[in-house]
């Protein structure tokens, strides 16, 4: 691929505005996360819109992207003499992260194998460069590295392509992956010894914290290992003391030991982060619990967030906002505050919470239907259809709602076969008895 970093390159300008200090050398991938990002939202609703037009460019994106993977399978952002050679801040697997996984969403809905086989040849060229307890990939001389420490979620690719191919080597390197996150010296929540202290409340950056409970989660159900479990525990109650009754993880941009409240601020991209993580632990448990969490976040907090008519959203907000002009609620205090407000880009801040603004709505569709066994499962209520096929029969369901201004649902179902079909639907946690399946 043309355009990769090289040690020559010791700073960029991305639009930014704020003190100077080593932060910035953030700057350096954060493009790679803003584009992987919106592109990863943009395919996934072209696939759910079924628009031919966006279809086409969205199958042109990732032609383009394949064509970039070096003969040895990398994939990434980095020249030859960069790459896997990092002492600090580094995006290597935070990037892939980004990509990977909008590229697996395309090979799921094409079924393209070109597409598999090239990631799977990007995942084990991390794999042989980062070999499994002989390398450190999460070491750093210093204990503030947000793009290393963001690469934790490099894992969902890990999780996605072990679901796909069944192999075995994918789910270990997710154990991997957080044992030596955790080994190391870190400015982040999710260490697991951290975690295993349940009085020590969340300080970090809000979104890694958030995106990083996939792990921890994903990492316990590959391993049942019992201590993971009781990290992971301890993780969703320290997240739950963080969460306001709109659904949100606060987090402005840090949590800072804060319990939450109506006027404590938070993050678009923790919206996004935490719904996805949320979804996995859905999926993995079948617990309703989560779906109503995800319902509470994107209903209340994420659309809160949204501009009712433009093209535009807050990058901080607080329950209880009474200006939208930069500061927290009228506050100019800060020269540099300006995430609380409505704008289509945030350029002056960071290009990070309007892509994840675009993801989360296809995410939370894409979870609506879930399978358990032979069992269709309605998790999340929505105006939507869905063709697919349960216990080898064809199935299509058209599902009409305004759900939440009215909780009547009608499923029109049509199957293929003569087979019964058996369908659950969640009931809300909180559903009374007038509330009834008939």
């Amino acid at each position: 691929g043309a355009n990769r970093l090289t040690k020559g390159q010791k700073s960029k300008n991305v639009g930014a505005i704020g003190e100077e200090g080593a932060w910035q050398a953030q700057f350096l991938w954060w493009n790679s996360e803003t584009q992987s990002n919106w592109r990863d939202g943009y395919l996934r609703t072209a696939i759910l819109l079924n628009d031919k037009k966006h279809l086409l460019q969205a199958k042109n994106y990732v032609q383009r992207i394949l064509a970039t993977q070096d003969p040895d399978g990398y994939l990434g952002i980095y020249d030859k003499e960069l790459r896997y050679s990092f002492q600090d801040e580094n995006g290597e697997l935070w990037s892939k992260a980004t990509l990977l996984r909008g590229l697996l969403a395309w090979y799921e809905y094409t079924k393209d194998k070109a597409i598999l086989t090239a990631v799977t040849r990007a995942v084990d060229n991390v794999i042989a460069n980062y070999p499994i307890y002989r390398s450190r990939p999460f070491f750093s001389q210093k204990p503030d590295a947000g793009g290393l420490t963001h690469g934790l979620a490099f894992t969902d690719v890990l999780e996605k392509l072990y679901r796909i191919t069944r192999k075995k080597v994918f789910r270990d390197y997710i154990v991997f992956l957080y044992r030596d996150f955790s080994a190391h010296k870190l400015n982040e929540d999710a260490q697991m010894q951290k975690l295993l202290n349940r009085q020590l409340a969340l300080k970090g950056h809000g979104v890694h914290t958030y995106e990083h409970l996939r792990t921890v989660a994903a990492a316990y159900y590959a391993s049942g290992d019992d201590t993971l479990y009781r990290a992971l525990q301890n993780f969703l109650q320290k997240i739950n003391d963080a969460t306001t009754v709109s659904g949100a993880p606060i987090g402005d941009e840090f949590i800072g030991g804060r319990t939450a409240n109506a006027t404590t601020g938070y993050e678009y991209c923790s919206l996004h982060e935490l719904l996805d993580s949320y979804s996995s632990l859905l999926a993995k448990t079948g617990d309703a619990r989560y779906a109503d969490k995800m319902e509470t976040l994107f209903l209340n907090a994420a659309q809160g967030a949204n501009h009712p008519n433009e093209s535009a959203i807050c990058y901080l907000k607080t329950d209880n906002s009474f200006e939208l002009t930069g500061g927290k609620n009228g506050d100019t205090s800060d020269k540099f505050q300006t995430r609380y407000r409505y704008s289509p880009v945030h350029k002056e801040a960071a290009v990070c919470c309007v892509p994840n603004a675009g993801r989360i709505t296809p995410s939370y569709l894409q979870n609506a239907w879930m399978v358990q066994g032979d069992t269709l499962v309605a998790t999340l209520f929505a105006p939507s259809s869905l063709t697919t096929t349960v216990a080898g029969q064809r199935v299509s369901i058209k599902e009409e709602t305004i759900y939440p201004d009215d909780f009547t649902i009608k499923f029109e179902i049509e199957t293929a076969g003569k087979q019964p079909l058996f369908l659950k639907i969640r009931k809300p946690s909180w559903a009374g008895k007038e509330n009834r399946v008939g």
